[in-house]
C-alpha cells in the first residue's frame, strides 16, 4: 500500500507541472481538429441535412417567425442558429453589404445533398457553431472527469480522447443538431455530478436545465435524466423521495424544452404528425441504413472509435466487482441508451454521439488506474513490463482514432468526383440539354441546363426518361452505391439501377476521391 500511495503522489507531482499546458493543448487540439476542413464542399452543399438548418433559422431570423413548422428535429438547433444571424446581419450592414434582412440569400438546393450557397459564409456560421459546441464538449468531458473521479489524469485523458474521437469531430463541422445534444448532455451530466457530491439547490437547477435542452436538440437525449436521479439516491438513499430538490429535474426540464421548443404545444399537430412519421421512419426503415443494428453499432465503434469501448465495458464490470458508485453514475446513460437505440431498424454513426464522451470517460479511468498500479510495482522488471504493456493499449487507443480523424479531415478536404464531374458536365455538355440528377450528384448550375432533381434515377423507368425527353442521367455513389452494399436485401432497386445502366451509353465515370459518379445519354 505504502508503494502504491508513494508511486501516486510521485505522479500526481508530475502531472502537476504541466498541467495547465496540457489541458491548454488539449484545447487547442480540439479546435483545430474541427476546423480543419469546415468549409468543406462550398460553395456547394453535400450534406443532406445542412439545408434544414439554414433555411428554417434563416426564416425565422427574416420573418420572426419562430414557429419551424418542422418537428424531426426539436427547434433548439434553429434558435441558436438564427441568433447568430444578429451580429452576422449587422457586420453585413454596416460593411454595406446588406440593406435588409431580406438580403441574406438561402440556398439554391436541386436534390438532397445537391445544392449551391450564393453567400458561403452563412453556412461557415452555422459550421462555426457547430465547432464551438464541439469544442466545448471536450472542455465538459475533462472537468467531469476530473471532478468525479477527482483525478486531473482522468480528466486530462478524457478530454484528449474526445478531442481526436472521429465521430465527435467529423460532426462537429456539419450544420446538424447531434453536437448540441452532445454539449447539453455533458452539461446536463456535470449537473449530475454536483448532485452527486454536494447537493445544492442549484445543482438540481442545472441538470434539469441541461435535461430540457438536451430533449430540445435531439428527443431521445431526455435519457440523460436517469444518472441524476441515481446520483440524487446514491447521495441520500431511500429517504431521498423525502428531497424536494429531486422534483426540481422534471419541472426544469419540462420548463427548459417548451421555452426551447414551444411550438411544441402552440402547434402540437404538426409537433405530433412529425414524431409519428420519425417513430414510423426508424422502424420501418432507411435505405443503406437499416439492419443488424446492434452488431453495426458494435462494429463500428471497433473499427472507429478504437478500442475505448471495450476498456469501457472493463472499467463497467470493474466497477460492478467493486460497487462504484461513480462507475454506476457513468454506465446507466451509455448502457440504456445504447440498448434504445439498438432497438430501431434505422441505424446511424451519429446516433451514437451522446454515449461517446462517456465511454471515454469510463476507459480513461481504467487506463489511469492501471497505470498507477503499474507504476507502483516494487520491481522494476515488473514495473518497467507493466508500464510498457500499459503504453502500448493506450498508444492503441490513442493512435487509431487520431489517424481515422485524420483520414476524414483529408478526405473532407480532397477534390472528388462532384467537382469533377461538375466541371466536366459545364465544359462538355451542349448548353440547354435536359439532365436528370440524383440525391448527392454533381451541382449542374440550371442557369445553363434544363436540371431535374430525383431522390434515386430507379424511381423510374427508362421509357418514363425518353418519353419525357431527358438527354443525360447523372448517377451518384450516395444514392446507388448504398443498395450494392447489400445485395440481398435491396436485389429489386439493384434491378432497377442495372435497367437504367443497360438501357443508356455511359459517357463517363468519375472516380475520383474514393467517390462515383456516372453520367449515361438517353438513347431515344
Amino acid at each position: 500500500m505504502t508503494s502504491i500511495n508513494t508511486g501516486s503522489r510521485l505522479l500526481a507531482n508530475n502531472l502537476s507541472r504541466y498541467t495547465k499546458w496540457a489541458f491548454i493543448g488539449v484545447a487547442l487540439l480540439a479546435v483545430s481538429l474541427r476546423v480543419w476542413g469546415v468549409g468543406f464542399g462550398l460553395p456547394y452543399i453535400y450534406h443532406p441535412d445542412e439545408p434544414v438548418g439554414v433555411e428554417i433559422a434563416q426564416r425565422m431570423f427574416k420573418t420572426g417567425d419562430l414557429n419551424p413548422r418542422f418537428f424531426h428535429w426539436p427547434s433548439l438547433i434553429f434558435y441558436i442558429n438564427a441568433f447568430a444571424y444578429i451580429p452576422y446581419y449587422l457586420t453585413g450592414k454596416l460593411l454595406g453589404v446588406f440593406h435588409s434582412r431580406a438580403d441574406i440569400p438561402g440556398p439554391m438546393m436541386l436534390a438532397m445533398g445537391v445544392g449551391k450557397s450564393p453567400m458561403p459564409t452563412t453556412w461557415l456560421l452555422g459550421r462555426m457553431l457547430s465547432v464551438i459546441f464541439g469544442s466545448a464538449a471536450v472542455a465538459l468531458t475533462s472537468l467531469i472527469g476530473r471532478r468525479l473521479t477527482n483525478d486531473t489524469a482522468v480528466g486530462l485523458l478524457a478530454g484528449l480522447m474526445m478531442a481526436i474521437s472521429p465521430t465527435n469531430v467529423a460532426n462537429s463541422r456539419f450544420i446538424t443538431p447531434d453536437i448540441f445534444t452532445t454539449f447539453f448532455t455533458l452539461l446536463s451530466f456535470w449537473g449530475c455530478v454536483q448532485i452527486f457530491t454536494r447537493g445544492k439547490p442549484w445543482h438540481y437547477v442545472i441538470a434539469g436545465l441541461g435535461v430540457g435542452l438536451t430533449a430540445s436538440t435531439k428527443y431521445n437525449g431526455v435519457l440523460i435524466v436517469l444518472p441524476l436521479v441515481l446520483a440524487h439516491f446514491l447521495r441520500l438513499g431511500l429517504k431521498g423521495v423525502k428531497e424536494r430538490h429531486l422534483y426540481l429535474i422534471p419541472l426544469v426540464s419540462l420548463i427548459a424544452f417548451l421555452a426551447t421548443t414551444p411550438f411544441a404545444l402552440l402547434d402540437y399537430r404538426t409537433f405530433t404528425a412529425d414524431l409519428q412519421f420519425d417513430a414510423r421512419h426508424y422502424s420501418d426503415g432507411h435505405a443503406g441504413m437499416e439492419g443488424n443494428t446492434l452488431g453495426w453499432y458494435l462494429t463500428y465503434l471497433w473499427q472507429v472509435e478504437g478500442p475505448v469501448a471495450l476498456l469501457a465495458a472493463l472499467e463497467i464490470l470493474r466497477g460492478i466487482y467493486t460497487r462504484s458508485k461513480q462507475t454506476a453514475l457513468l454506465c446507466v446513460f451509455p448502457v440504456v441508451y445504447f440498448a434504445f437505440i439498438s432497438s430501431f431498424l434505422v441505424r446511424n454513426d451519429r446516433t451514437l454521439l451522446p454515449l461517446i464522451p462517456f465511454l471515454l470517460l469510463l476507459a480513461s479511468s481504467l487506463l489511469v488506474s492501471v497505470f498507477r498500479k503499474a507504476y507502483a510495482q516494487p520491481s522494476n522488471v515488473r514495473k518497467v513490463l507493466a508500464v510498457t504493456v500499459w503504453g502500448l493499449v493506450l498508444a492503441v487507443s490513442l493512435t487509431l482514432p487520431i489517424l481515422r480523424t485524420v483520414k476524414g479531415a483529408i478526405r473532407l478536404t480532397t477534390v472528388d468526383s462532384r467537382e469533377t464531374a461538375r466541371i466536366w458536365i459545364a465544359s462538355n455538355l451542349s448548353r440547354g440539354v435536359r439532365i436528370a440528377i440524383e440525391s448527392y450528384a454533381p451541382y449542374v448550375d440550371p442557369q445553363y441546363f434544363s436540371v431535374h432533381g430525383f431522390n434515386g434515377l430507379a424511381d423510374h423507368t427508362p421509357e418514363w426518361y425518353i418519353d419525357n425527353g431527358f438527354d443525360y442521367l447523372v448517377f451518384s455513389q450516395g444514392a446507388f452505391g448504398r443498395f450494392y452494399q447489400d445485395l440481398a436485401r435491396y436485389s429489386n432497386r439493384i434491378s432497377q439501377y442495372e435497367d437504367l445502366f443497360s438501357a443508356f451509353d455511359m459517357v463517363r465515370t468519375f472516380t475520383d476521391g474514393e467517390y462515383e459518379v456516372r453520367i449515361y445519354r438517353v438513347v431515344k
